[in-house]
């Protein structure tokens, strides 16, 4: 660790540094975590029987290692497309292990080289290590591409052509009820598209609209796709539905209890109210039987779902079951596969995105719910990994009909006890040896 400044402890010099050192240790944490990634592959792969289907092998695996990770199956695939690229960029990989640079950087280089053949990456790997540790991801990026460009220029054509086809849209929900939309597709086509947007806006303004021009252009892109006008205040003339998982006292008095609304989650019950009283909103309303849970209208031998069932488990889940993950519902899924006798019913259902309800299908697998398939939506859904580990998603008694929690357990102790204790030695580090520890303790893991 480099030596403090002089004078400069009064100044929290010494926190700076236990910064520097969590930094490295994150790092070095990383690229402990690929190998351990790497290693997983390679058991698996010995195991014929688990890679009879390489599409089927590799979403399991990546839905595994994003429960491992406690985050969503797109992070998990990012995490297992990174450990499979850095088996051919070692130096690279040597780096972060090291703690010299940082995951994103290694990520850069690995997006850049993936149309080369394996000769051609091991050959940017060795040129480009070097200068790694003094580049951020952008500059990373920027340097494998000149190399790719000099190794093969077909490459970086190539990797053009592939890009045009994982063009998507793709919606997130943000803080005070607002969300974000996000187009990717070529840049020629969305400059236009923004440069469209950026003239209709100065138009307006020039005319006297009040709004800034960030304002107008947001209002303009949803007048497009939607064909309803945006007031100036940021309302606006959208038929909205108002899936309301909330006592009429909460719709039509005072009650502060939050609402749902389709699609994006919990929001303000004045708001709620607000939406649902315009001329342009409609609430849905869901009939339920006696216990006030299960909807009666279920066929519970129908291999579909009915229509209720469907736009219950939407509304009330509003995002992928599986623990930790916060991708949108595609899917309403039997938690007991229909094929193993599971009822279309309430209490069997959970809304799951595409990607975790196929991997749930994959050998090794299995997702059970506690409670009676009759009572409701499942309080807790229990996903069986491969290695025997266990991850809970349940939901909570607060009062929020939309939250949930999430637990695991091992079936044996794992390398995050290491880490664990590395962790509480660096939170209780006064010395640079207490650092240097923590840091021996996490490389001898």
């Amino acid at each position: 660790m480099a030596a403090s400044p002089p004078g400069g402890l009064e100044l929290g010099a010494g926190e700076i540094d236990l910064v520097t050192a969590c930094e490295e240790v994150v790092r070095i944490a990383q690229g402990i975590q690929l190998d351990a990634v790497q290693l997983l592959d390679a058991h698996r792969r010995a195991t014929p029987d688990l890679v009879r289907d390489e599409s089927t092998f590799t979403r399991s695996m990546f839905v595994e290692i994003a429960l491992a990770r406690r985050v969503s199956s797109p992070a998990g695939e990012t995490t297992y497309a990174l450990a499979r690229a850095l088996e051919v960029l070692p130096r690279t990989h040597d780096l972060l292990r090291e703690g010299s640079i940082s995951a994103g950087v290694a990520a850069a280089v690995a997006r850049e080289t993936t149309f080369l053949d394996i000769d051609d990456r091991r050959r940017v790997d060795t040129e480009i290590a070097p200068a790694l540790a003094e580049l951020s991801p952008r500059r990373a990026a920027a340097e494998a591409r000149r190399l790719v460009l000099a190794v093969d220029p077909h490459a970086a054509y190539a990797r053009t052509v592939r890009a045009r086809e994982e063009r998507a849209v793709t919606f997130k929900g943000e803080l005070d009820a607002m969300a974000s939309l996000t187009v990717y597709a070529p840049a020629d086509q969305l400059v236009a598209a923004f440069e469209h947007l950026d003239r209709q806006a100065s138009a307006r303004r020039s005319d006297g609209d009040r709004r800034s021009i960030r304002q107008l252009t947001a209002d303009l892109a949803v007048e497009a796709m939607t064909g309803a006008r945006v007031a100036a205040d940021g309302t606006h003339t959208i038929g909205v539905e108002v899936g309301v998982v909330m006592s009429p006292e909460t719709l039509f008095g005072e009650d502060p209890l939050p609402a749902t609304l389709a699609g994006y989650g919990p929001i303000p019950a004045e708001l709620a109210r607000r939406l649902a009283t315009s001329e342009h909103g409609w609430v849905r309303r869901f009939f339920t039987g006696p216990d006030g849970k299960s909807i009666t209208d279920a066929d519970p031998r129908a291999r579909r779902f009915s229509r209720a069932v469907r736009r219950i488990v939407r509304v009330v889940d509003v995002q992928c079951r599986r623990p930790w993950c916060d991708c949108r519902i595609r899917d309403i899924d039997h938690v007991t596969a229909y094929a193993r006798g599971g009822l279309s019913v309430l209490g069997n259902a959970q809304g799951g995105c595409r990607t975790d309800n196929l991997a749930k299908e994959a050998p090794g697998w299995k997702v059970t719910a506690v409670q009676p398939p009759t009572a409701g939506l499942p309080d807790e859904v229990h996903w069986h990994t491969p290695t025997g580990h266990v991850h809970v998603s349940r939901r909570t008694t607060s009062g929020d009909p939309t939250a949930s929690a999430v637990r695991s357990t091992s079936a044996a102790p794992t390398a995050s006890d290491v880490l664990s204790t590395s962790a509480e030695l660096l939170r209780s580090a006064a010395s640079e040896s207490l650092l240097e520890e923590a840091l021996a303790s996490l490389i001898a893991a």
